[in-house]
């Protein structure tokens, strides 16, 4: 070939230019693996949920005041902002909470703003109610905890964790730091109710004059000839001393009567159950954050180089300080897993290459795997993609997938070779022989996988990476594949020019053995089938949708269960119990005490099935406790505590430290501890669970009904029918037996001593409650002060009644004889959705005998659907996973449908035709067939993981499809009879077929069997890549020639019919 003669374009020219491939090919590796070192590693990225969060205290309130007075306020006045969707809050004691989701598409920080602009308009708001906090939900999250343990006093273990926290805050990258399991801080002024009338005092009169006393106050600032001079007053009280030296009253003799005299000045903790205890001591806790730019190890090191070498030094005796859980763990034990898996990958993947092919092209194309993925790195550091639990997934899937272009054109290139061909010329002509197939098949998959950037709200932000991450693989392997690895493979030494070698010749033997069956394989049994496709097609069309409604009825049948999400494991597992209404924090932590006591049971139960060298480190567990706040009362995925401690609450949570080293799964633990702990008689809702994502429950109904009795008689008996069904268990709904609660009423009577219900109310609320006078700072905090009565005279229902009510006119009056005293059971929370009372009810369910799919299926046929036809009135909707599963699959059905529309246009341009991209399409389900296959042989459940590697075998299903319908255009357009050209290009892909299902497979089936609990959520995606491909490529070498052997006769039978008519 002269240089007049050669093929000119982009192939050509990057086939013949060596050092422009090689810039960029090292640009590509260099760059990559530099950002890669760079890329931020975490759990779950940082993202909005697309809710914003509305909380207003309103301390001493019970639940129907909060929801009469702040949550409905609230409700109504947000009613009008754009893009809301559903509005769901809780009015419980002392505090409103109201999360108001958006619609996909929202702009949230504009939402944000105008919920904040709205709710501040509210001006009926009671004046006891604190100013509400809003703000936007996220997914960030503490990734490091420190404990702080020890039996030393409340106060100077708290003072510890602020001192670390404040400590911490200061380092580099720390974006915060926050205490946690301590009570807040508070001072109470108590004076007895015979003092108050001794004195004439009031507690509003005297939390009134340690307002006036306590002040720091900027007094201006006067002009001397020396310069400028502020004035200040300083009269701010900070503690029990200066508060008992405030003087309350002077007598008529000049004497003068302090605080002290008449009060107790306690300085200490709010009247609180919260209380948390690790590993049997009493402890506090601190979290830390990060900034979205800095590395987990990085500030993991900083932070554990900090106690050790700044705090444990000078630690009082008996305290220890240590980490309960670390982020940056878990994400180096997953990255390290998927390392493991994708080197051994990478491995057989090169094996079967070099089986295949010869060696220098084969280590050419694996090579094309580092190049595609160093570029993809590149990508990821463009977008701001992190390391995280989506983006390793995404690498994963881009792993069993990405070879396949760089195969089909080495594959290509291959044969020119062996037909004689130069280097150069066979790079060339291979590479434009199947640019077009291979180029189409890129794409389509491109557009598959950006159908997962469709998925609505939060989900979707946090899936992203997924798509983002295989879209940049499969473009920059495309780029590889057409313009880099023909250059590269240009250079080989001709075949059979190879220096002699050993181990060379050995190697060359195994190929001949293995090419002399590839082509027996080709002339025997394939060979056959395709005759029987082409003389037959419709009896293999037949065969293959067969298999196909075969394999749906798997799934049908229940042999292989769908469920919406299988959750993902951490490494702690958590014990929530919740008591009846009311219950006291001491009964609620004697309980707690026997749910860790199983939970230790469990432990040496597990310890005893293993070896007894591992046995004594599986025992080195921890154990943290905390009553009064559980785990659920922060938002599933990162939001903040609710500010409300109740004592009937409590979470029991387990962490064995290097389970992957002994072999043990957290999930081990849950089942375990579920059957040592049995039945807590005493609980209204127990549960265990080890799952960091994808934990919602998979039953879960939100019941509405305007009726709160009626509300309450469906959720009985949807709780009744779900403890019926077999395989569900932690049954529960989120009704209560209430409190009890003392309700006090004016009699007629005290209209004639001018005692109004204002006057009244007032004075009860200071006495049992307290007046607040201030705040006082305490570190980052406050302190509120109040002013009530001694603890001994407000802990029964007889010293309200025998309570004193002061008069209009100073005289006095007891309780009993001006208001009717009664009592009653109130409700310890109230929940709303959308404006109406509403009932959750939520269920867990063990996937050996049941999925949530089957049991939503049986209460809505014997629940909500004749209640639905009988009862107007009565609303219900799907929550947890099944809610998060439906939007998900709802919002791919339509992206799919129009990437296939897509897809369609493409491939009907690329071959001139409107039926072949049909004959392409149709190859897509067969991929189904071996995915479900491989789950049943794997006992794996069908879930949204399997689903996304469902979408990548439908890119490899693709590539094979396109391949072979090209080469057969190619042998028709030379003039060959159709059945032969048929039969003669689907032999001649055979090779390139087989080796990519095989490299397919391998690439992925070390992750497919891996046991490891890190790699749960990684197993149902690899098989589906695994086995979806292999027993796909089988059915493409007969379905796809089938489907072009029926293209045929049609056009055939059509001509025919078209003929006669026009005659």
């Amino acid at each position: 070939m002269t240089p007049g003669d050669a093929p000119r374009g982009p192939i050509a020219y990057m086939a013949a230019n060596n050092m422009v491939v090689r810039v960029v090919t090292l640009f590509l590796l260099v760059g990559g693996l530099f950002t890669a070192f760079g890329l931020v590693q975490e759990v779950i990225p940082n993202s909005s949920l697309d809710r914003v969060h509305i909380v207003v205290s309103y301390p001493g309130a019970s639940p129907e005041e909060v929801e009469e007075q702040i949550i409905r306020r609230i409700e109504e006045q947000i009613r009008g902002v754009e893009g809301l969707g559903r509005v769901s809050a809780m009015a419980s004691r002392g505090s409103g909470s109201v999360i108001a989701e958006f619609r996909n598409g929202t702009d949230i920080g504009r939402a944000l703003n105008e919920v904040k602009a709205e709710v501040d308009r509210i001006p009926t708001f009671p004046a006891e109610a604190e100013r509400p906090e809003v703000r936007e939900l996220t997914t960030r999250q503490p990734f490091l905890r420190i404990i702080i343990r020890g039996d030393v006093p409340e106060r100077a273990l708290n003072e510890l964790a602020l001192q670390i926290e404040e400590g911490i805050s200061a380092l580099p990258n720390v974006s915060l730091a926050r205490t946690g399991g301590t009570r807040p801080h508070e001072i109470s002024i108590e004076v007895p109710q015979r003092t108050l009338r001794a004195l004439g005092l009031t507690h509003e009169g005297i939390a009134r004059v340690v307002r006036q006393a306590s002040l720091d106050l900027p007094g201006g600032r006067v002009s001397a000839s020396d310069g400028e001079i502020l004035v200040r007053t300083l009269g701010r009280k900070d503690d029990q001393y200066d508060f008992e030296d405030i003087i309350v009253l002077t007598r008529a003799d000049g004497t003068a009567v302090r605080l002290g005299q008449i009060a107790t000045v306690r300085d200490g903790f709010a009247d609180s159950d919260l209380r948390m205890r690790y590993n049997g001591l009493p402890a506090a806790s601190v979290d830390v954050f990060r900034t979205s730019d800095e590395q987990l190890t990085g500030i993991s090191s900083a932070v554990r180089d900090y106690l050790e070498n700044s705090v444990e030094p000078g630690l009082p005796a008996g305290v220890e300080v240590g980490i309960w859980f670390d982020d940056s763990e878990m994400v180096s034990g997953r990255l390290g897993l998927m390392i493991k898996n994708a080197l051994l990958g990478l491995m057989l993947v090169f094996i079967t290459l070099a089986l295949f092919l010869e060696i220098g092209l084969a280590m050419w194309v694996a090579a094309g795997l580092g190049v595609s993925f160093a570029g993809a790195f590149l990508v990821m550091g463009a977008l701001d993609v992190t390391i995280n639990m989506f983006s390793m997934m995404g690498l994963i899937l881009a792993l069993g997938i990405v070879v396949d272009d760089a195969i089909v054109v080495g594959e290509s290139i291959h044969l020119e070779r062996e037909k004689g061909a130069g280097g150069l010329e066979a790079a060339m002509r291979g590479t434009r022989q199947v640019s077009s197939p291979v180029f189409f098949a890129v794409v389509t998959s491109i557009i598959a996988f950006s159908t997962l950037l469709t998925v609505p709200g939060a989900p979707g932000r946090l899936m992203s990476s997924i798509p983002v991450v295989v879209i940049a693989v499969l473009a920059v392997s495309l780029l590889d594949s057409l313009l880099l690895l023909p250059n590269h493979l240009s250079h080989l030494p001709e075949a059979g020019r190879q220096a002699p070698n050993r181990v060379f010749a050995l190697w060359k033997n195994v190929q001949n053995r293995v090419d002399a069956l590839v082509r027996k394989t080709a002339d025997g049994p394939l060979d056959r089938g395709l005759s029987l496709a082409t003389r037959r097609p419709f009896v293999v069309l037949a065969a293959a949708a067969g298999l196909f409604v075969l394999s749906a009825m798997l799934v049908v049948s229940g042999v292989v269960r769908n469920r919406a999400i299988v959750p993902i494991e951490g490494d702690i597992v958590s014990a929530d119990l919740e008591l009846p209404a009311g219950t006291g924090g001491d009964i609620t932590s004697r309980v707690a005490d026997r749910i860790e006591a199983a939970g230790l049971r469990a432990v040496e139960r597990i310890a005893a099935e293993h070896d007894p060298t591992t046995a004594g480190a599986l025992r080195n567990v921890a154990v943290a406790v905390t009553v009064g706040q559980p785990a659920q009362l922060f938002d599933p995925i990162g939001g903040d505590a609710a500010p409300v401690a109740r004592g009937h609450l409590a979470t029991v949570q387990f962490r064995i430290f290097d389970w992957e080293r002994y072999g043990v799964a957290a999930g081990d633990l849950e089942r375990v501890w579920r059957e040592e702990a049995g039945e807590i008689p005493e609980a209204t809702a127990f549960t265990i669970t080890s799952s960091i994502i994808g934990g919602d429950m998979p039953v879960h109904y939100d019941i509405s009904h305007p009726d709160p009795d009626r509300l309450a008689a469906i959720a009985e008996r949807v709780v009744r029918e779900l403890n019926g069904f077999d395989g569900v268990f932690e049954v529960k709904d989120n009704l209560d037996d209430g409190f009890n609660e003392l309700r006090l009423e004016l009699e007629p009577a005290s209209r004639s001593l001018q005692v109004t219900t204002d006057h009244f109310a007032r004075q009860i609320r200071a006495g049992f409650y307290g007046v607040e006078a201030l705040t006082v700072p305490r570190g980052r905090d406050d302190a509120k002060v109040y002013v009530r009565l001694p603890e001994e005279e407000r802990n029964s229902a007889a010293d309200v009644e025998e309570y004193m009510v002061r008069l209009p006119d100073g005289g006095e009056v007891a309780l009993g004889q001006i208001a009717r005293v009664s009592f009653d059971r109130a409700p310890s929370t109230i929940h709303r959705i959308d404006g109406r009372r509403a009932v959750s009810v939520t269920a867990d369910v063990d996937a050996v005998n049941a999925t949530g799919v089957q049991v939503d299926a049986h209460v809505v046929d014997q629940i909500f659907a004749p209640l639905e036809a009988e009862d107007p009135d009565f609303a219900y909707a799907f929550g947890g996973q099944r809610k998060q599963n439906d939007e998900t699959m709802s919002a791919l059905a339509r992206s799919g449908f129009f990437a296939l529309l897509l897809m369609y246009a493409l491939m009907a341009m690329a071959f001139g035709s409107g039926f072949q991209p049909l004959v392409v399409l149709a190859a897509i389900p067969l991929g189904m067939i071996g995915t479900l296959v491989g789950h049943m042989l794997l006992q794996l459940d069908f879930s949204m993981w399997s689903t996304f590697g469902l979408i990548g075998v439908s890119g490899v299903v693709v590539n094979d499809s396109l391949v072979m319908i090209k080469t057969m255009n190619d042998f028709r357009d030379a003039g060959m009879d159709p059945r032969e050209a048929i039969i003669a290009g689907s032999k001649s892909r055979f090779r390139a077929v087989v080796l990519t299902s095989l490299t397919t497979f391998l690439g992925v089936a070390p992750l497919a069997l891996e046991t490891s609990s890190y790699a749960e959520h990684l197993v149902p995606l690899a098989t589906s890549v695994g086995f979806g491909v292999l027993v796909a490529t089988f059915l493409i070498l007969l379905v796809v020639p089938a489907l072009a052997m029926v293209q045929y006769q049609s056009r055939e039978w059509f001509g025919r019919v078209l003929g006669a008519r026009s005659r």
